[in-house]
């Protein structure tokens, strides 16, 4: 089985060498391609330091975002390697060959309409790790709107129970986009990545487009892998506003172009958005103050 790992990086090149530093020498991994996605700092030339008979360092022209700039490292994979599998990977993770050799197997063992798979997300962050979880339906994205509210009630409508993870193998609707292998064949039935998307919501997409086409993402529970939740992303990203506005525009393209939302359904979205913005940014930095 040839997988091809594939690791986007952006103005980050120090998290990323760390990674490729912790799976080069991986027995199941047969080639890196890192994707610098047009960084504006010195990555590309730092990241080819590395490059050798299994590491290939490649660049965008431009940075189009998450699902541009893997989708790019894909089209490469495919065209110089052809690879059977697709290992999909952000830099701030710490994966163990272990965890990549479970996945193998049961790749091997389940090769009929198997989409997606992970295993457990460990997060170094106060973020509470999610393993996997449903599809969101309209009345769960303007919960995401409200965000405050949401957190207020506790309202977690899209998470499976702590039960459902707790079998060796589950199946899940949506797995993290921070680590996770599919075939390429798969990959290529569904389209790839929505490239409209930027940085968040592609996750749901994929997951709805596999979905559509009878495809099941697994978790393996007995393997597990550490995510620094955020790392990259902080250092290109700082105004948490900014990040607030991405996720809106990730749920916008998911409601319009995949759930086809009406109208007035549009336009309670953007209130409940505008609404939720800002009551959480208030809060934010009422608590900042104290």
């Amino acid at each position: 089985m040839n997988f091809v790992l594939i690791v986007l990086n952006y103005n980050d090149w120090e998290t990323t060498v760390t990674f490729l530093n912790n799976t080069k020498e991986f027995q199941s991994i047969h080639k890196i391609i890192v994707v610098d996605n047009c960084s504006t700092d010195v990555s590309f030339e730092k990241l080819s330091e590395h490059a050798d008979e299994k590491i290939d360092v490649i660049q965008t022209e431009k940075n189009e975002g998450y699902a541009s700039g893997n989708n790019f490292g894909i089209r490469y994979a495919k065209q110089k390697y052809s690879p059977e599998y697709l290992i999909i990977s952000n830099p701030d993770i710490v994966l163990n060959e272990m965890c990549l050799g479970g996945i193998k197997a049961f790749m091997e063992q389940n090769r009929e309409k198997t989409g997606m798979v992970s295993c457990k997300m460990i997060c170094n962050s106060e973020i509470r790790t999610r393993y996997g979880w449903k599809l969101p339906k309209y009345s769960d994205c303007i919960l995401e709107n409200l965000i405050l509210l949401k957190r207020i009630l506790n309202l977690k409508k899209t998470s499976y129970p702590d039960s459902h993870f707790e079998k060796e193998i589950c199946e899940v609707d949506v797995i993290p986009g921070s680590f996770f292998v599919i075939s390429q064949e798969t990959m290529d039935d569904v389209g790839m990545f929505d490239e409209d998307t930027f940085l968040y919501g592609e996750e749901n997409i994929i997951a709805y487009k596999l979905k559509e086409k009878k495809y099941k993402n697994y978790i393996l529970n007995r393997y597990e892998y550490i995510h620094n939740h955020s790392v990259s992303i902080s250092k290109s990203i700082q105004s948490l506003g900014k990040k607030l506005d991405l996720a809106y525009e990730g749920r916008c393209i998911y409601l319009n172009k995949y759930l086809h939302i009406g109208f007035f359904q549009k336009i309670l979205n953007g209130i409940t958005y505008k609404i939720g913005k800002f009551n959480y940014l208030a809060f934010k930095k009422i608590v900042k103050g104290r």
